[in-house]
Order: structure tokens, then C-alpha cells, then sequence
């Protein structure tokens, strides 16, 4: 009995359909590995993430406190007013901590543009005082319409909310220990450049004094 001789093209059948299979389960793994982080870029489009919010203040903040610097012979600020100039800009109502309960006096009030809020957003520069121990603290308020998104440790974008407090580093060089807190009371977002952990923890009990 002659051997039976096997099509040449079932051999490239055979090939076709495992590596097919193979890219299916390929595919397969990398959707699982990459599928949530694409879905998680996909929600930015309806969302601004922190991170670019505190690119901008990073930058932004040494050039409020050099103009203010520049300025020191100036007469101090009239705050009488500060809160309806706050309120004409960000378009709400809000509730500023107080700042001279950490040490510090209101030096300028201007409109900023934060990612997010470009047209109702206030940057407020503060001066400790003494004047002479040299502290800066650049506080930034903006209209918060639940467009601010924030990531977990497994990179899954979550929408920033009241319940949370974030600190974060914004060094300018090696040397630098400047912090960000950020927080929000769902109507307004606030983000405090100090210059170090000991000038962030005063904020932070004051802060924790609103949330009551």
C-alpha cells in the first residue's frame, strides 16, 4: 500500500491558523496589559488631569512672588474687598482659609488661568510675616465643575473630589522642597505652593479645620 502524500496546501493551512492563533492570543494579552490605560486616556477628553494643573502652577508661582519682590515698597494690600474681587473672577461663592493663622499676610490678588478654569481662576500671593523670615506661599483658586480627574497607584483616572487631600512635589532644582497641597470643597479647586513639609503641615491643619 502506497503512502498517502499530503497536500502541500493543507501544510499552509496549518501554518496560517496557528499564527492566527497566535495573534489572537497575543492581542488577547496586550488588551489585557494596555485595554484599561487606553480607556483612561480616553476619559482625559472629557477631564483635566492634576498633573497638568501643577505644571502650570510650578511655573507660574516663581514669577508671582519675583513681582512681588519687586514690589515690597508698595503700600500693603486692602483685603476689604478681596473676597467679592475673588467671587467676581472665579463666578461662585468659595471659602478662603486663614492664612495669617499660619503666618502669613495677602500681598496680591490677579486672575490666573489654570488649566481647567482658564476664565475663572484667581492666583493670590501671600507674604510671611515677619516679612524678614522670607516665606512665600502662592494660593490658587479655580472653578471646579467636576472636570479634574486624578490617578491611583494602577495609573485608573478617578475624578478628584472634596474627600481628598493631595501633596505634591514641585521642585525647581535639586535643592528646592517646594509642595503643592491640593483639595477641593467640590465647587472650588485649591492648590497652596509652600516651600517646604513644615509650611505645608500649618496649611493642612487649617485645612482640616474647613472640613469640619
Amino acid at each position: 500500500m502506497k503512502p498517502r502524500k499530503i497536500s502541500t496546501h493543507t501544510h499552509k493551512l496549518s501554518k496560517v491558523a496557528a499564527i492566527l492563533a497566535l495573534l489572537i492570543l497575543l492581542g488577547a494579552v496586550l488588551f489585557g496589559i494596555y485595554g484599561p490605560k487606553i480607556a483612561n486616556r480616553l476619559t482625559l477628553l472629557a477631564g483635566m488631569p492634576l498633573g497638568d494643573v501643577v505644571a502650570f502652577v510650578m511655573d507660574t508661582r516663581i514669577q508671582a512672588i519675583y513681582l512681588c519682590q519687586q514690589q515690597q515698597d508698595e503700600p500693603p494690600l486692602n483685603t476689604a474687598d478681596k473676597d467679592e474681587i475673588i467671587s467676581s473672577i472665579l463666578g461662585r461663592s468659595f471659602h478662603l482659609p486663614d492664612l495669617t493663622k499660619a503666618g502669613y499676610r495677602l500681598r496680591k490678588v490677579s486672575r490666573a488661568s489654570i488649566p481647567g478654569a482658564p476664565f475663572h481662576s484667581a492666583e493670590l500671593v501671600y507674604q510671611s510675616i515677619p516679612a524678614e523670615i522670607g516665606h512665600w506661599l502662592v494660593l490658587y483658586l479655580a472653578a471646579d465643575d467636576d472636570q479634574y480627574l486624578s490617578f491611583d497607584a494602577l495609573g485608573r483616572a478617578r475624578q478628584f473630589t472634596p474627600s481628598l487631600l493631595l501633596l505634591e512635589d514641585i521642585p525647581m532644582n535639586s535643592a528646592d522642597q517646594s509642595l503643592v497641597m491640593i483639595w477641593s470643597d467640590g465647587s472650588v479647586l485649591y492648590l497652596a505652593c509652600v516651600e517646604n513639609e513644615i509650611e505645608a503641615n500649618k496649611i493642612q491643619a487649617i485645612f482640616a479645620v474647613l472640613q469640619d
